[in-house]
């Protein structure tokens, strides 16, 4: 009679190829955890900027409603306004923003005519770095996001 050896249990080559496989997919779902993490900080930064704009947006239409704006504050904001998206000064992770403004008197004369009321374009706009989204390297740091709102305003007289 001639019986078959089997020896039991698991060589090896089978557990070096079980350990192989498993840390190939592990890797891959890390991969895909830190990539769905940063993708949600970046709309993280950008819905805080788009609050942001938005706040500075209704605190210009509010002063040029109220109708008391001084010459320089009629000329726009060259230099911009310092706001922090995440963090705060002097924080290591933070993230800061610069808010800026332009506004501009419309002629009295439209596509439908010419008009009685004073008209202005109000512009905003924010700028950010946005240095998690990029890989490391030399360009790092080096993207600017930015973000835009602009609105024609008619300034009724009393």
């Amino acid at each position: 009679m001639n019986f078959k050896q089997t020896s039991p249990g698991v060589s090896f080559i089978e557990v070096m190829t079980a350990t192989v496989i498993i840390s190939i997919a592990c890797i891959g779902l890390l991969m895909g955890i830190v990539h769905g993490r940063s993708e949600l900080h970046s709309l993280q930064v950008k819905e805080r900027a788009t609050e942001e704009l938005l706040n500075y947006m209704e605190y210009w239409k509010g002063r040029v409603a109220d109708g008391n704006l001084s010459p320089s504050e009629r000329a726009g904001d060259p230099d911009g306004d310092d706001v922090y998206l995440v963090g705060a000064l002097g924080k290591k992770n933070s993230i800061r923003a610069k808010l800026y403004y332009d506004l501009d008197r419309l002629d009295r004369f439209n596509d439908f005519g010419s008009t009685d009321f004073n008209r202005y374009e109000l512009k905003c706009w924010i700028r950010w770095d946005d240095r998690f989204i990029t890989p490391p390297g030399s360009y790092a740091g080096n993207v600017v996001q930015e973000r835009k709102l602009s609105t024609i305003m008619t300034v009724f007289e009393i």
